[in-house]
């Protein structure tokens, strides 16, 4: 009886040691469940570290590349600028040179019209002059008008009959002559009357 007594009194003692050894168990089981959901996270959060960081370089040299892109862009921008400068600026320059040259041809061109206007002009008054250096057949003259004052030679002829006069009036009589043969006349009046003489041409002033 005392024996039974015994085990009764230990046997609540037993139980919290069962129970003691039960819980630890089952805690050591939960701890140990914790402590693999914790390496499985820190993995996972190593791996995803491990990804970002990948990323990041990635990005980083696709930066650089696109940086130096870029910089290959500018310098060859730079150098079709620089071109297309240089090319326009010798345009503009051979532009101005042709322009010049034109500018100089032109002041040519007018500089040979003035002197062609001036030959022209000297020809028309040679031809004038020409033109007026001769006194044809019989009749009353006038200076300027008809003739060029000058000195004047005919052939002459039997019944020549020349006369320097002061005006249109026959009378008005400076000198005169009647000549046969080859004759002369210094012919500065206003007016100039020649008979049966031929021709007068003007030999000088």
């Amino acid at each position: 009886m005392e024996r039974y007594r015994g085990w009764v009194r230990s046997r609540p003692i037993l139980w919290s040691v069962g129970v003691f050894l039960v819980a630890l168990i089952i805690g050591g089981a939960i701890m140990g469940s914790s402590n693999s959901s914790l390496e499985d996270e820190k993995t996972k959060l190593e791996e995803q570290v491990d990804n970002a960081q990948a990323d990041r370089d990635d990005a980083e040299a696709e930066t650089e590349e696109a940086e130096a892109e870029a910089q290959e862009v500018r310098e060859e921008r730079g150098q079709i600028i620089s071109g297309a400068e240089d090319e326009a600026a010798k345009i503009v320059g051979d532009a101005k040179a042709e322009a010049e040259e034109l500018q100089n041809v032109r002041g040519e061109v007018k500089s040979a019209k003035a002197e062609l206007a001036k030959i022209e002009e000297s020809i028309s008054g040679a031809k004038a002059v020409a033109a007026k250096s001769v006194i044809p057949g019989n009749g009353t003259f006038r200076a300027e008008a008809d003739f060029v004052p000058g000195t004047y030679q005919s052939s002459g002829g039997a019944g020549c009959y020349w006369a320097t006069l002061n005006s249109a009036d026959p009378y008005d009589i400076a000198s005169n002559e009647n000549a046969s043969g080859q004759t002369i006349a210094s012919i500065h009046t206003p007016y100039f009357q020649t008979e049966d003489c031929g021709k007068w041409k003007r030999i000088g002033d």
